[in-house]
């Protein structure tokens, strides 16, 4: 039986899981979806639902193929998206390519992009193997609007929030609260407060008109961030002067013990969004509220390791192999 890792073979975190899973005797694998179609490949028999990944004979050390049956678990660090050849390499036309040629060549990338998509997804959504976590799972931070209302069905405390790109309803939600913060509507960027000036509305009609925003009630306290493994949940304090921690290289986590309730509310919060594992951001406040704010299913964990030393990896590795 095989683990296998999704993501960059070269990355610091996969390379350190991979290190620990075969310290365990574990036979792992990495498959980097960028290299989808060109560095390994997929066939898939719908009639007896299986299929087999396809690795060249030099790569790591794994037979040439490797049977969806035969993977205990993968444990899913990042997606890339494949690495599609421009068509006017394949094929080079003169200087004079016309406008609709150019377009013609964006169209085929993308159908190209979406065809290896959705063959990967034969793989991503075969039920026999344990996926630490599912792609459905990882969907689910991708609009993290519906994590906060999954976790206030469980029970939890979220901060008044408004999302969308309507801008006479963001500026009456803005006008509601003594100080908001705004987020992209799926991530990737830190969180910045809203400056409430006179000229409000205009702007929110300016970055409205660009793209949806999430906008919360500002929460004053300390970040905590809990990592649950299955039943287990460890958490560290990450103290810091910035509004997003992710923005103050001077931040160091410090383990802390949160209320058995609270860790009770993040098992449930985690399984509510169909996730082995995940990392959950609270704000906790003065009179030790503890507000919820997002739950990431491929969390970082080195440098929270390393400067605490829990032994988030040895659990990581007990949900895979179980």
């Amino acid at each position: 039986m095989y683990v296998g890792l999704i993501g960059d073979e070269y990355d610091p975190q996969m390379v350190h899981m991979v290190s620990a899973l075969e310290s365990t005797n574990v036979t792992a694998f990495v498959a980097n979806t960028a290299h989808f179609g060109s560095g390994w490949t997929i066939s898939f028999d719908p009639d007896s639902n299986e299929g087999f990944l396809h690795f060249p004979p030099s790569q790591q050390r794994l037979p040439t193929r490797v049977m969806f049956a035969d993977i205990r678990s993968v444990y899913w660090h990042q997606y890339i998206p494949t690495n599609t050849a421009d068509p006017r390499q394949l094929n080079p036309s003169s200087k004079a390519e016309s406008v609709t040629s150019s377009q013609t060549s964006v169209s085929q990338r993308m159908w190209i992009e979406q065809e290896l998509s959705s063959t990967l997804l034969c793989w991503f959504t075969y039920g026999a193997t344990k996926w630490v976590n599912s792609i459905d799972a990882v969907r689910s931070h991708q609009c993290k609007p519906m994590q906060l209302s999954v976790a206030s069905q469980q029970g939890a405390n979220i901060p008044y929030s408004f999302v969308g790109n309507a801008p006479e309803a963001a500026a009456q939600f803005c006008s509601n609260m003594p100080e908001v913060v705004y987020k992209p509507v799926r991530g990737g960027k830190v969180a910045q407060y809203v400056n409430k000036t006179e000229h409000l509305r205009p702007l929110l009609t300016t970055l409205l008109s660009q793209r949806p925003v999430t906008f919360q009630k500002y929460i004053s306290g300390t970040n905590i961030r809990s990592y649950v493994l299955g039943k287990e949940v460890v958490s560290v304090l990450i103290d810091s002067v910035e509004l997003d921690y992710r923005n103050d290289i001077d931040a160091t986590p410090v383990i802390t013990i949160i209320p058995q309730d609270v860790k009770r509310l993040a098992i449930r919060i985690c399984a509510a969004l169909g996730m082995h594992w995940c990392a959950i951001d609270w704000r906790k406040t003065d009179k030790n509220t503890y507000y919820f704010l997002e739950a990431n299913p491929s969390p970082f964990f080195l440098k929270v390791e390393r400067d605490t030393g829990l032994d988030i990896t040895g659990r990581l590795i007990s949900l895979l192999q179980n």
